[in-house]
């Protein structure tokens, strides 16, 4: 079947189906799975089914009622996807929200990330805050915290957790600090991390934390202000 292009300017509606490019500006409505090449919104956008492309932008607001497969995705503003997300390489400017769960090659967030289920990548960089509703493994992980993060679990090769700078309304009404039950990895730095466990190879316990057990193979070093349970060399 022959791909054509979709392309919705100013309020309309469409239907899904096979396409070369998608574009819609303005407030556009597509009916079904859409399966294309390209997909670009400017403005308010919303896909009644799932969306596979090569390459997604959004500048404005999207939801997608399914799920998305692409290989390149930018998010400028906000995107709220109903199910799983599988993609290469993700950058989101603003508010990401998946009901599902998220697997990337590379994963970078300037602002929020709400993820329901795990998320499963090479590398993830977060320079705000965010939530896993399950285990988020990447062989690397940078956060810089922008505000309260959460996850269930988080497992990597190197795992660097600080703070970033904040506003002193950030500092009173939103703590830039993660609570998270588990933290396992070959190199582990964490600050303002409030954790169960933190197990790794060399362990760096900074400003700011309150971790209940610690187990470490070849390196521990700990802030003098940081709260430790036990501690295990094993």
């Amino acid at each position: 079947m022959e791909r054509r292009d979709l392309v919705i300017a100013g309020t309309g509606h469409a239907s899904g189906g096979l396409y070369n490019l998608v574009k819609l500006s303005g407030n556009g409505k597509l009916y079904g799975d859409i399966d294309c090449l390209e997909l670009q919104v400017q403005g308010n956008a919303a896909v009644e089914g799932s969306v596979k492309a090569n390459m997604v932008h959004i500048a404005g607001k999207g939801h997608v009622a399914g799920g998305m497969e692409c290989e390149w995705m930018k998010v400028s503003g906000s995107v709220r996807i109903g199910e799983h997300v599988q993609c290469q390489e993700a950058t989101v400017r603003g508010h990401g929200e998946v009901k599902g769960s998220w697997t990337a090659e590379t994963v970078r967030v300037h602002g929020e990330l709400t993820i329901g289920g795990d998320c499963s990548a090479e590398r993830m960089e977060v320079e705000g805050h965010f939530t896993v509703g399950g285990l988020l493994n990447a062989g690397y992980i940078e956060v810089k915290l922008l505000g309260p993060s959460r996850a269930k679990e988080i497992g990597g090769e190197t795992i660097v957790i600080k703070r970033q700078g904040r506003s002193l309304l950030k500092k009173w009404f939103f703590p830039a600090e993660l609570t998270v039950d588990v933290i396992e990895g070959d190199s582990v730095h964490l600050e303002h991390t409030t954790a169960k466990m933190v197990r790794g190879n060399r362990v760096m316990i900074g400003p700011g934390c309150s971790i209940e057990r610690v187990e470490y193979r070849n390196e521990l070093e700990c802030d003098e202000e940081a709260k430790i349970g036990t501690v295990e060399k094993g």
